[in-house]
């Protein structure tokens, strides 16, 4: 019974959380601040690397900037990781982060292999967890690795959450 009422407390806090983001976009935000960043969205610049060359972008940092480590070349489990991704609660931004990941790995083809859709369910269910203090240290940042596809392709909730 317990966990039935907790999941019924879930998703309606879900539901108030999609609700209260904030979903405006400005396509005015196109334009790349620097070289060194992949894309950008709406908040800043979008970086996308291994460890060195984060490090080296890192140095151009400014509020609102993502940081996207490239970690596909891992063979048990090929990941890309958004770090700090808590911070960004814009659905639409969101999904311009996810667009920029899915073409860097067009772009540069690899093992990895995840959809748009279970990318933007694992996002929002992470930052719902975040928001409610649930394992924040595993919540701070969403990696998007291949293990998880399954996990997060539910396409009835991602259809009901308009994600």
């Amino acid at each position: 019974m317990k966990k039935s009422l907790r999941k019924k407390i879930y998703l309606i806090c879900a539901f108030l959380f999609l609700f209260s983001c904030n979903t405006k976009k400005d396509h005015s935000s196109k334009i790349l601040l620097n070289p060194y960043a992949f894309s950008r969205y709406q908040g800043g610049n979008i970086y996308i690397g291994d460890y060195s060359y984060l490090r080296k972008c890192f140095e151009f940092y400014e509020e609102g900037d993502i940081f996207v480590l490239d970690q596909r070349k891992k063979i048990d489990n090929p990941t890309m990781k958004v770090y700090s991704s808590y911070k960004i609660n814009s659905k639409d931004d969101r999904s311009d982060i996810i667009d920029s990941i899915l073409q860097y790995e067009e772009m540069n083809p690899s093992m990895w292999d995840r959809s748009r859709n279970s990318m933007k369910f694992e996002w929002y269910m992470h930052n719902l967890s975040y928001l409610f203090h649930h394992r924040r240290d595993r919540t701070t940042d969403v990696d998007f690795d291949n293990k998880d596809e399954e996990v997060y392709d539910k396409k009835i909730l991602i259809k009901i959450l308009d994600l």
